[in-house]
Formats: structure tokens, sequence, C-alpha cells
């Protein structure tokens, strides 16, 4: 099996105090497990939601990933923390309404098997770039339909609104894809990075940066230059031969 370059940041950037997003990279087995995820309430409670989404997906992969098919494991991994989020918003007041959107990666070798939740998204990038999940979004609804272009949903009032997240139902229904990633780059990241970029930057930043870490690092300072308004954060990463 090949080695699995990594490196993920976040950032609270330049006009929110707190950093409601959370990023893991971690070793399970054979796998690797990548998820970013950008919580959603008021005071601290998208804070609480977004580290228990990384925190309870990575528990439960860690207890059934080797006994159970990697998308049955991640599905089940989502539900677990899809329903910790709920409860908890339903058993404290000052958590009411929270929830979390969330994009994971769970690759072995050069596979992996991509899964979201909302509007955090997940790329691909070679000499070019490839978005490989679709937001859960007013503005990818709207995308969809034609009523606007895709173009526009980056400037529109309403782009913040999601329409499926996780904890502010009892059920959730995530988003499988699977992708090859030889000879390609994964990206993984919050709408704060994208909201701030447009995808050429994206793949020229990711493409002109020899490392990953200074990958991360390049993305989070322009997205920080053009003036993001939201946390950012980025998981790069590389499969070696």
């Amino acid at each position: 099996m090949g080695h699995l370059e990594v490196c993920g940041k976040s950032d609270t950037g330049k006009r929110r105090s707190i950093n409601e997003d959370s990023v893991l990279t971690i070793e399970i087995g054979e796998f690797y497990l990548l998820a970013v995820a950008d919580g959603l309430g008021g005071h601290a409670a998208g804070e609480v939601a977004s580290k228990i989404a990384v925190i309870e997906i990575g528990e439960f992969l860690k207890r059934n990933l080797a006994e159970q098919e990697p998308l049955d494991a991640f599905k089940g991994a989502i539900e677990k923390a899809n329903r910790e989020i709920y409860l908890l918003s339903r058993e404290n007041q000052a958590y009411a309404g929270m929830g979390s959107t969330v994009v994971a990666a769970l690759v072995q070798g050069h596979k992996a098997l991509i899964a979201n939740v909302g509007d955090s998204r997940a790329y691909l990038v070679d000499g070019g770039i490839e978005q490989v999940t679709r937001d859960h979004s007013l503005v990818q609804e709207l995308v969809d339909k034609g009523i606007i272009k895709k173009e526009e949903a980056i400037r529109h009032p309403q782009r913040h609104v999601v329409t499926r997240t996780l904890g502010t139902q009892d059920v959730v229904v995530p988003d499988f894809r699977e992708a090859n990633l030889e000879g390609r780059t994964l990206l993984l990241c919050s709408d704060g990075l994208t909201d701030s970029l447009k995808e050429e930057e994206l793949r020229d930043t990711v493409l002109s940066s020899a490392e990953l870490d200074q990958g991360c690092v390049n993305l989070i300072d322009l997205a920080n230059q053009k003036g993001a308004s939201d946390n950012i954060s980025v998981i790069l990463a590389r499969a070696s031969m």
C-alpha cells in the first residue's frame, strides 16, 4: 500500500473571533481518515457541533472499520455523529439548533471514499480541478434548476443557507462518491475557502506549492488576502506510489 502524504490546517480568519471549524487527519489500520467540519449555531454551539462531528466519526471508525465494509462503517460513523449532535442540541438549551457540515475521505492506497453533508467540499487537483462533492445548499438548488448560473452562486446573498447538516434532524443522508487519487491531490475544505477563491485560484495555488504544508498555508493566506469572511479550513492529501 502506498503512503499518503497529508496536511491539515484551520484558521479563524480575519473577521471571526471563534473558529467553528474542526479538522481531523488520522490513520486507522490500513486507512486514513480525513475530515473537515464547519459548525453552525450561535455562541460556541457551532464549535461544539463541529468537534463532535469529527470526534464521533473518528471513534466510530476506530471501533468498526476492521469488522465492516468501508461504506457501511462510514455511513454508521456519520449517523452516529448526527445522532450525538442532535441529542445534545435537544438536551441543552445553549446548543439548541446547532449543526455542522462535514466533508470526509476514507483513503486506502490510491482509492478514496468521500462523504459530504452540507457545503464543505472535496476537490481533485491535477492539471485541472474537479469538484467531487455537490453542495447541499439553497444556491446549489437554484443552479440545478437553472435559476442562477454557477458563477452567480459565489456572490448570492443566500449562499450560506445549507439544506442538509449534521445534527439538525434525527436522520441525515450523506452523499458518497469514490475517487482515484493516482497522480492527483485531494483537497477538502470549508466554505470559508471556496467563498473567497475561484476554482482556478485553488488549482494554481495547490500546483505551485511544492509541499502540501506550504499549500495549506498558501491557500489560507490567499483567502484571507481576498477578504474571507469566515473560518478557513483545508486538508491536502497526495498518495505516493
